[in-house]
């Protein structure tokens, strides 16, 4: 490495880069340069000290991180070095280990070898769990419609990263359910090895138990990495705990980087202790904090560390930066959710009016579910924006399950709506239950034969001869639902009619699994999204709610090459990313700190650090908003501003008006170029029917009328109206 290198890092990254033996901790904080340490350090160790790249490895959490370490190391250190190095991620890592020497793992030969691992053993996505779940849930003469497969392999899965087996397990278990779970995670490992396969967690505690039961192989990859660096270390879990304490071994040349304000995934089997015990497990270790930050303004900066500083378990450090004070925090409170989202759009129009570019913001929200008003109102200001870490509103299983109902009830003869409910799972859906493929594709025949639609070869069902008369009731009851139903209901009815007779909203909160919460949370979104439309609209009903519907899914087939979108992703997505302007939106109770950490110290100072990762990703510009009001259902519920916001000092933020004339001061007075007429004034509030409550910006003489500039709460909407023919009326 070059002295010109070592002279472009700070003091305490060439500190870090020039330690060589021992275990080192590197506490970095946000935007404080690891992964230049991480590289820098590597180089050092192969330029200056001579050490082959063959004895060094570098686990990280990202396959995108893996490969940004790789180009920056072959930048570094001529000869493409990265060939020769182990740097993948965990999983990575185990798979490569287990190839080599997993048949160590078999019974010896005193014992049944019917069933063993091969080194071509195969990786189980997440389907195929599911289907192997839903396999031993029948041998042992379970329903897979009772016992959710999902919420089962959650537990399994938790339970592996803490590397807990199938007896421990069982032994433990506690309730009814966990009963269960203990009877099919040791079925489910037995039909993971005679299909020679391993799910992801497998990865990690096979490796692990590799290690440790053969000396052997724990020697060989003891004596092969003289050197380990382990990023975004806080992010451990046990089992990954355990893999790098015994790869690291007696040498204890073990380097890790992490920051424990940053923890954010406990529900992952993360645990925030290896990174805050790391000095008492490596007793001998050299701990430096890096705390001048590269990205962000101090204001920002300060923000964030007012924030997280009340955790109690946390290490001690401050972020600064040489970067300039910069503006303050702008806080936002919005009468709801629309006002709350035409302000984030508006604000997004305002900036980029001035030249900034579409992709220099992000809005970060605690759930998937909160994005669906922004996305309306995004494409009703007509404001590209892309969705990271999920899928648009729209296009989420379940809201596009329901909405297949609706469409079909609106027009019978829309077969592809018909086959989407008909294929629905029947552990969410009590309405096509026994009505499988087959029946389906004998109906699909009878209907081409015939030339008729599908839902009237469902209705002639009895002259279909290939299907048993069993199965021709159950599809005479299917489609007896739509007989009963009036297709001048509206909407908000209609999707009651639909969540009662299918069972669906009813079955999924009565599974214990994450995916099944957060799809809930997207169902009560939809029921929101109704009632909010049939509140708005002038003459509401199923078939323009539908079309409203089809035209917002139009407007999102934008051309996939244009790279100039606002960012839209959850606070656990947005993790190692960085954007010039931030919204953080929906800082209420109850949304961050979620309603679910309210009863724990952990759980709540991991929704604290959450608030602190959404900040520090803020480089210019930081806004934060909150709502007065939310429907919810049909109802609306007051909501309280979240204590992360008062937990940040008064002289950093500014609160602000949304609706401030660009004339007005702040004193109150108007300066020079107020404009005035007789009927209307610059800030006054008006009511539109059909664009609701908005405030007046401008007004101007044109000929023999008056033109009147009103921006409006939802979306974020600027209209011109002649004040002659304006449908305004003054708004409190």
């Amino acid at each position: 490495m070059t002295d010109n290198l070592l002279k472009s890092l700070n003091d305490v990254q060439r500190e870090a880069v020039e330690h060589v033996n021992g275990p080192l901790l590197i506490l970095s904080g946000a935007g404080s340069g690891k992964t230049r340490v991480i590289t820098h350090r590597i180089a050092h160790l192969i330029k200056n000290h001579g050490i082959s790249p063959f004895r060094i490895l570098a686990v990280t959490f990202t396959n995108k991180a893996a490969r940004e370490m790789k180009d920056r190391l072959d930048g570094l250190v001529e000869g493409g070095v990265s060939r020769d190095l182990w740097v993948s991620t965990f999983h990575a890592t185990c798979a490569r280990i287990l190839r080599r020497d997993i048949e160590k793992l078999n019974p010896n030969e005193g014992h049944s070898k019917k069933h063993v691992y091969t080194r071509n053993f195969t990786i189980f996505d997440t389907s195929e769990q599911a289907t192997l779940v839903k396999d031993v849930l029948r041998q042992l003469n379970y329903s897979d419609k009772r016992y959710n497969p999902r919420a089962i392999l959650s537990l399994i899965s938790s339970a592996k990263n803490k590397s807990i087996s199938p007896t421990e397990y069982e032994r433990t278990a506690d309730g009814y359910f966990e009963s269960i779970v203990a009877k099919v995670y040791p079925l489910y490992q037995d039909a993971l090895r005679r299909n020679n396969s391993l799910d992801f967690d497998d990865l990690l505690l096979f490796a692990v138990d590799l290690l440790k039961k053969n000396a052997e192989t724990r020697q060989f990859y003891q004596n092969r990495f003289e050197y380990i660096l382990v990023d975004e270390y806080q992010d451990t879990n046990g089992c990954q705990y355990e893999l790098v304490n015994l790869l690291t071994g007696p040498k204890q040349n073990i380097c890790v980087v992490g920051d424990d304000d940053q923890s954010i995934y406990a529900f992952r089997g993360a645990d925030i202790r290896n990174i805050l015990d790391f000095e008492q497990d490596y007793p001998n270790t050299r701990a430096l904090r890096l705390e001048q930050n590269y990205r962000s303004t101090q204001n920002i900066l300060d923000a964030a560390w007012n924030v997280v500083r009340n955790n109690k378990d946390r290490k001690p450090k401050k972020l600064w930066t040489e970067q300039e004070e910069g503006e303050p925090i702008t806080c936002y409170e919005a009468m709801d959710e629309n006002d709350e989202a035409g302000f984030v759009g508006t604000k997004i129009e305002d900036w980029h009016a001035e030249g900034v570019d579409y992709k220099d913001f992000a809005v970060f929200y605690r759930t998937n579910a909160q994005s669906r008003i922004f996305e309306e109102a995004f494409r009703a200001a007509n404001i590209p924006y892309q969705i990271v870490g999920g899928v648009g509103f729209y296009d989420r299983m379940e809201v596009k399950d329901l909405l297949a109902y609706l469409r079909v009830m609106c027009n019978p003869n829309d077969s592809m709506s018909l086959r989407r409910i008909i294929n629905i799972s029947g552990s969410i859906n009590n309405h096509a239950k026994g009505i499988g493929a087959t029946t389906v594709e004998r109906l699909n025949v009878f209907a081409m034969r015939e030339g008729i639609s599908l839902f009237e070869a469902i209705q002639r069902v009895d002259e279909v001869n290939a299907i048993s008369r069993g199965i021709q009731t159950k599809v005479r009851r299917f489609a007896e639902v739509f007989d009963d139903f009036d297709a001048t209901t509206l909407p908000a009815d209609a999707l009651d009619y639909v969540l009662k007779i299918t069972g669906y909203l009813k079955n999924l909160e009565g599974q214990n699994s994450i995916e099944a919460q957060n799809r809930v949370e997207n169902i009560e979104e939809l029921i929101n999204a109704v009632i909010e439309y049939e509140h708005n609209a002038p003459e509401p009903s199923l078939s323009d709610y539908l079309e409203n519907i089809a035209l917002i899914a139009d407007i999102d087939t934008m051309e996939t090459d244009n790279t100039d979108l606002v960012t839209m992703m959850t606070l656990h997505s947005a993790k190692g990313l960085e954007f010039p302007f931030v919204f953080i939106v929906g800082m209420e109770e109850g949304y961050l700190p979620h309603q679910r950490s309210m009863n724990s110290e952990a759980e709540l100072e991991e929704e604290r650090r959450l608030c602190y990762v959404g900040i520090t990703r803020a480089m210019e510009q930081l806004y934060l908003s909150h709502a007065n009001a939310r429907r919810t259902y049909r109802e609306t519920e007051y909501r309280t501003p979240s204590r992360f916001i008062s937990e940040i000092p008064e002289h950093l933020i500014k609160p602000i008006d949304r609706y401030r004339s660009p004339f007005q001061r702040s004193d109150g007075l108007y300066e020079e170029g107020f404009e005035n007429a007789d009927d209307y004034y610059v800030n006054q509030i008006v009511h539109h029917p059909q664009f609701g409550r908005g405030k007046v910006t401008k007004i101007r003489e044109a000929g023999r009328d008056v033109y009147v500039t009103v921006r409006f709460s939802r979306a974020g909407m600027t209209k011109q109206f002649a004040a002659s023919l304006a449908p305004l009326t003054v708004s409190d």
